[in-house]
């Protein structure tokens, strides 16, 4: 690695880190949306399969410490049907990765995280949505399609524990359950596969570790000094960030940029 690539790297991935310890997602949103800009498509740079397997190695560092700080309000009930769903939806979103535009994908995407975020706001709904198995079942199984398709499974599941409203420490606890389990079983496809965890990347993942221990616990601060409607209103803006985000890179495809 040359030291400028250390300095993006250290730079990025304690935002990222940060983010996902206030508002309980987005490191893999910020570390995939930024990183492969600082890539010059030879010798320097993050490429997009580079960052998607260093997210992969590192995001667990960050999950593990906001979920220790939860754990008393951590429930394998709340996320048990979330987490079967998931290795349902991946080989759905593998074929569409293979078989349909992803400008398509990346837009619907982009339009259902809008449209759950900014939805309560416009219907005024004051009452949390009921938790139903059938519902968290869906959830995960989008989770694993968009997953396959566009290594973007964490929506689907923020969204459905944000439509839940329980207090923010209920909230993260489930959120990171969930994410504990999705990142494992990447990890397990990725050993499977064969060539996306290489030297190169393990070291990536070692510079990268430190930085996010520290990250995260500075962002784990931030979560405590946050009131309950501050940590809905920063999920609230996570969401629609992360929506746009999607939409802006869906027409970019469609214009064949």
């Amino acid at each position: 690695m040359t030291v400028p690539e250390i300095a993006v790297l250290i730079v990025f991935c304690s935002l990222a880190s940060v983010t996902q310890s206030v508002s309980g997602f987005g490191f893999g949103v910020v570390l995939v949306a930024v990183l492969p800009l600082f890539n010059d498509g030879g010798s320097f740079g993050f490429d997009i399969e580079r960052v998607v397997v260093l997210v992969t190695l590192v995001v667990g560092i960050n999950i593990l410490i906001g979920l220790w700080r939860v754990r008393r309000h951590a429930s394998l009930r709340r996320v048990m049907w979330l987490v079967i769903g998931v290795p349902f939806g991946i080989p759905l979103g593998m074929y569409l990765l293979t078989e349909g535009p992803e400008w398509a994908l990346r837009g619907l995407l982009g339009a259902v995280l809008v449209f759950a975020a900014i939805e309560p706001v416009f219907l005024r709904r004051a009452e949390p949505a009921p938790e139903k198995r059938g519902w968290a079942l869906f959830a995960g199984v989008c989770s694993g399609a968009l997953g396959g398709a566009l290594s973007t499974g964490g929506p689907p599941v923020v969204i459905y524990y944000f439509r839940r409203q329980w207090s923010k420490e209920a909230t993260k606890a489930a959120v990171m359950l969930v994410f504990t389990g999705t990142v494992a079983m990447r990890l397990v496809a990725y050993g499977l596969k064969g060539g996306l965890i290489t030297q190169a990347r393990l070291l990536d993942a070692a510079v990268a570790a430190p930085v996010v221990v520290g990250a995260s616990l500075v962002g784990e601060r931030l979560f405590r000094a946050i009131g309950q409607s501050g940590f809905r209103r920063i999920m609230a803006a996570m969401i629609v960030l992360s929506g746009a985000y999607q939409l802006y890179r869906a027409v970019l495809l469609a214009m064949g940029g």
